[in-house]
């Protein structure tokens, strides 16, 4: 019994005792909520595989069209699509058809900015 009140006594054996027991409490705290959210995250290997799968492609397009995200009319119409789509379908429509689907064409591609209606849901207001 002496040779443990002598050890209460001394202060620099109360200070280790504090400090292991310091450092257990830690263990235990971070064994009870895991590891910080920002840690967990950035090791997660599905964010770093989710993000090479939406950033890399993302990446590529750009750097494949140099950065433009739409043509002008005129490089549109020169595409081999557009041109397949006025020779194929249209080829053999009559004229006043032809006149008026390529008029729904252009119209759809070209002057539709901003107005996302169709015409009947315009003209259906207007009388309203």
């Amino acid at each position: 019994a002496p040779s443990r009140a002598r050890r209460h006594a001394d202060p620099t054996m109360a200070s280790k005792r504090e400090a292991e027991e310091a450092a257990k409490q830690e263990i235990l705290r971070r064994k009870q909520h895991g590891v910080p959210i920002g840690t967990a995250l950035l090791r997660s290997r599905m964010v770093w595989v989710y993000t090479a799968l939406i950033a890399v492609p993302t990446f590529l397009a750009f750097a494949f069209t140099g950065g433009r995200t739409e043509l002008s009319k005129e490089e549109l119409m020169n595409t081999d699509a557009y041109k397949r789509l006025r020779h194929g379908k249209l080829a053999l429509a009559n004229k006043e058809d032809r006149a008026e689907r390529v008029g729904k064409i252009n119209e759809v591609l070209f002057e539709t900015k901003g107005e996302f209606r169709h015409q009947w849901a315009r003209k259906r207001e207007g009388e309203k």
